[in-house]
C-alpha cells in the first residue's frame, strides 16, 4: 500500500508568505523614511528662504529707512508657520569727518515645537553698512 504525502504545499505557501509579507514590510518602511527625510528636506529648504527673507526685510530697514530695531518678529504671508525673527545692532564710526553706520543683521526662521522631529530652524547673519557720501 502505497502512503501519500499530504500538506507539503501547505508548509511552503505559508513560508512563502511569510517571506513576501517581511518584504512587503522592510519596502513600505524604507518608503517612509524617504518621504520623511523629503519632508525634512524641504522644510530645512523653506526655513533658509524665510531667515533670507528676514535678512532682506532687515537691510532695507536699515539702509532705506536708517533705522535699526533692536529685535522683532517678521511675518512674510509667504512663509506662513514659519516664527521669523530679526535682530539687529547698530554701530557708528567716523572715517574723516563722516559717520559710517553699520548694522549687525540676524534672522533666526523656525518652525514647529524644539524638540520634536518636526522642529527646524535656521540662522542667518549679514553685516551691511551705509555708502559714505
Amino acid at each position: 500500500m502505497k502512503r501519500v504525502q499530504k500538506g507539503f504545499s501547505l508548509i511552503t505557501a505559508i513560508f512563502l508568505l511569510v517571506v513576501v509579507a517581511a518584504l512587503v514590510g522592510y519596502v513600505t518602511n524604507i518608503r517612509v523614511v524617504q518621504q520623511t527625510t523629503l519632508l525634512y528636506g524641504v522644510q530645512g529648504a523653506r526655513a533658509t528662504q524665510a531667515a533670507r527673507s528676514g535678512i532682506e526685510w532687515g537691510i532695507y530697514q536699515s539702509i532705506v529707512n536708517g533705522s535699526c530695531v533692536g529685535s522683532t518678529n517678521f511675518t512674510d504671508p509667504v512663509f506662513s508657520g514659519f516664527n521669523i525673527e530679526v535682530q539687529c545692532g547698530q554701530t557708528t564710526h567716523i572715517e574723516g569727518i563722516t559717520p559710517i553706520d553699520t548694522f549687525q543683521l540676524t534672522s533666526i526662521a523656525s518652525t514647529g515645537t524644539y524638540g520634536s522631529l518636526n522642529y527646524v530652524q535656521r540662522r542667518i547673519q549679514a553685516t551691511v553698512s551705509q555708502d559714505p557720501p
